[in-house]
């Protein structure tokens, strides 16, 4: 199958909007049905993947991201992304989902694996995944957490998930990534200085920074305990001290995208292998969906999206 054009290996600014539970699904499609007519400097949108039962320990009834990449489809004409937890589903039934992918003119999948490398899963591996995707004619990515080693050690701290890397773009199909949600840069900087140390300029593949805008105390409890997000003890007393939570979270990702991407180019990294994907963490609050938007109208300015 011939492999259409991958947006993400071209993406400045990427939108990543959630598929909200069934039971609010109203009020969350009226709001994002609102953001999106009042803010359109993004390149596209990406759709994540929620299993709640085995990432965040509840139970919860949700649309897909089909469903919702559907109804996305009918608000905004731009390229889809989608993410595919591949340890949940076997052969036959991923193959059916990219089908229904397929059907939403979607050419790129980030997949993911299990929430934890010490439990054992029936699904699909994300090499598997990522092989049977590929051969159907998709673009294929992943996920970076630059924090991620064996032990707090002395730079090069990322040296545990370079290794990991090596595999992913070396032997597995994987050409872009996004991040895990950035609150500093000197990690993601380390990593980015190791890829530039041991990979050829041909094989750096693109990176989308994740951000994610905190607008209230329990987001920063969440994204800590839930999601892994490493906030340092600094940044986290700003925040919390802060009149306006929203505006010191905006302010301080614009200043760790500034340092990470001035790195990233005083070391050779071509600018276009660098972007940014914003999420919101609460489909349920407004000021999350708008504030993520907010920002990547701005990150849209930023780097001359029109």
């Amino acid at each position: 199958m011939d492999v259409d054009e991958s947006t993400m290996h071209t993406a400045r600014v990427v939108i990543e909007a959630c598929p909200p539970p069934r039971r609010q699904q109203d009020k969350a499609l009226a709001l994002l049905e609102h953001a999106f007519r009042c803010y359109t400097r993004f390149d596209a949108v990406s759709i994540p993947d929620i299993q709640d039962g085995s990432e965040f320990g509840r139970s919860r009834k949700r649309l897909t991201n089909l469903e919702f990449g559907a109804w996305v489809r009918e608000q905004v004409d731009l390229p889809l992304s989608l993410y595919k937890v591949s340890v949940a589903s076997g052969k036959d039934e991923f193959e059916i989902w990219l089908d229904g992918a397929r059907q939403l003119d979607c050419h790129d999948l980030v997949v993911v694996g299990g929430d934890s490398s010490r439990k054992s899963y029936e699904g699909l591996s994300i090499d598997a995944a990522a092989q049977i995707a590929t051969g159907h004619g998709f673009h294929t990515g992943g996920i970076i957490i630059p924090t991620r080693r064996k032990a707090f050690v002395p730079r090069p701290a990322s040296l545990d998930e370079l290794e990991r890397l090596k595999t992913k773009i070396r032997y597995w199909p994987l050409s872009f990534f996004t991040t895990q949600i950035l609150y500093e840069g000197e990690w993601m900087a380390c990593l980015l200085l190791d890829l530039v140390r041991h990979f050829e300029p041909r094989e750096i593949p693109k990176i989308l920074l994740t951000f994610s805008p905190f607008v209230c105390e329990a987001d920063i409890d969440f994204a800590k305990k839930a999601l892994g997000v490493y906030v340092p003890a600094d940044v986290e007393r700003l925040l919390r001290g802060a009149r306006s939570m929203t505006e010191e979270a905006i302010g301080i990702i614009l200043v760790v995208w500034e340092r990470i991407s001035t790195f990233a180019s005083e070391i050779g990294i071509p600018q276009e292998k660098l972007g940014v994907n914003i999420e919101y963490i609460n489909t349920r609050n407004p000021r999350n969906v708008r504030a993520a938007f907010e920002l990547a109208e701005e990150f849209g300015r930023i780097l001359g999206v029109p």
